[in-house]
């Protein structure tokens, strides 16, 4: 399934991540997002026909697309950065998650905007003067 190329609204995505839970596959998209990928989410159900000749049959995961071009770069970086939750693992990260969204790193981007503002304001150089 992941390295699979679907059509969304005409263009080629690759999928590059499947998640057994909405959460889990956010916060791939959120990494790879902080990175510079445009990514999006969408639970198999929303893909409709595009998977079903792949076999895909089961509701309920959620899977995350890069556009084609990205697909390689950003399998690598999950390759390199995400944890694949299964078992029990799984069920205490969504535990996790349901008590406290950022439980698991997640990183709310309203937040990063507000540390952008206060850097913009800082003097070049980055020291403080006295």
């Amino acid at each position: 399934m992941k390295g699979t190329t679907v059509t969304l609204n005409g263009d080629p995505w690759t999928i590059v991540d499947v998640a057994p839970a909405a959460p889990l596959a956010e916060m791939v998209a959120a990494l790879l997002e902080d990175e510079g990928y445009v990514a999006v989410v969408r639970g198999f159900d929303l893909l409709g026909d595009a998977l079903t000749h792949l076999g895909v049959g089961s509701a309920g995961a959620t899977v995350v697309l890069v556009p084609e071009a990205d697909g390689e770069a950003a399998l690598a970086l999950i390759a390199e950065t995400v944890t694949d939750y299964e078992g029990d693992d799984l069920d205490t990260a969504l535990s996790a998650l349901a008590d406290d969204p950022t439980a698991l790193g997640v990183v709310d981007a309203d937040d990063d905007e507000d540390d952008d503002e206060a850097d913009d304001d800082a003097e070049p150089g980055g020291g403080d003067r006295a």
